[in-house]
């Protein structure tokens, strides 16, 4: 699989408060979307799936998540509010002053936090395979981390998720969390295209990133805000998804006014990125503003 993007009609950095944020920019139809990054375990070519298709259309944006790609790798400064700001300076850099989002996994986070705080920016929404922590959750103080930090003699599953393992063998987890991610039939090529990607992810920033989220009670911002978003949003999840269950997706969807929900039915945690072709045609007809309908391999349930 070629995860390479096409040549940019523009380019550039953003400064944010001394990070500088690398962007690129496709097509030129009057709306524009704004690419979110996901968790930056990857960068921006993970979106190489999308973009050809979405460009036809629309100008569309992308950009590098601070940590990862071209962006610069601060020591500190990744909580989803950093990460907002940089969106929204992307936006400003590129001469974009309204756009639809497209936002995936852990950036959806970022997406909704931005929707719900900045309307007047924001046409439409798309939120895929949503990792917004949207499950009844106790006091802070009974949110506990310890599992993240604690050094075991061997690992199964999502004891991965740790960091002595991340530190100790981060081929091994990229390569787990890649087959847990992409884990439709004959996947290996899709894997083994962002795998390359993810080598170049540095262990010690997404810790950090853990830690400052972690710490600020992050995980509670998306949840709390999801009832304020009045733009047109679509949830996109995949049936199989292992990574983030359907359960959540439902959530998410109930929880914003109008929002629908469409299925993959014989999708993995990101249907977009392994399966383009079926995704991409429904992504395109959303956000020129036409309600989605079902189709083969697409269900909508809400």
């Amino acid at each position: 699989m070629d995860l390479r993007l096409p040549q940019p009609e523009a380019s550039g950095f953003t400064d944010v408060a001394g990070v500088q944020i690398a962007w690129e920019s496709f097509g030129q139809g009057e709306s524009a979307v704004l690419v979110v990054p996901t968790w930056n375990f990857v960068d921006s070519r993970v979106s190489a799936p999308i973009v050809p298709a979405l460009a036809r259309w629309f100008r569309v944006v992308t950009f590098d998540p601070r940590g990862a790609g071209r962006s610069d790798r601060p020591p500190t400064g990744y909580r989803y509010e950093d990460h907002l700001a940089d969106a929204a300076a992307v936006m400003q850099a590129a001469g974009v002053a309204r756009a639809s989002l497209v936002a995936g996994s852990d950036g959806a986070n970022v997406a909704a936090l931005f929707a719900a705080r900045r309307p007047n920016q924001v046409e439409r929404v798309v939120l895929i395979a949503p990792a917004i922590r949207v499950r009844p959750a106790g006091p802070p103080e009974d949110d506990n981390d310890d599992d993240f930090w604690i050094e075991r003699a061997s690992y199964e599953g999502w004891e991965r998720w740790n960091a002595p393992y991340w530190r100790q063998d981060w081929p091994g987890f990229a390569r787990w969390f890649l087959e847990a991610a992409f884990n439709e039939p004959d996947s290996e090529a899709v894997i083994d295209a962002v795998l390359t990607i993810a080598l170049e992810a540095d262990p010690e920033i997404l810790i950090q990133q853990h830690r400052e989220q972690h710490r600020g009670l992050d995980s509670l911002a998306a949840p709390a805000i999801l009832g304020t978003i009045a733009s047109p949003t679509l949830v996109l999840h995949g049936e199989l998804d292992q990574s983030v269950p359907l359960a959540v997706a439902n959530a998410v969807a109930a929880a914003i006014p109008g929002a629908t929900l469409a299925v993959a039915v014989a999708g993995g945690h990101r249907p977009d990125i392994r399966s383009p072709e079926l995704i991409n045609p429904l992504l395109v007809d959303f956000l020129r503003g036409q309600q989605p309908t079902a189709r083969p391999g697409i269900e909508i349930r809400q």
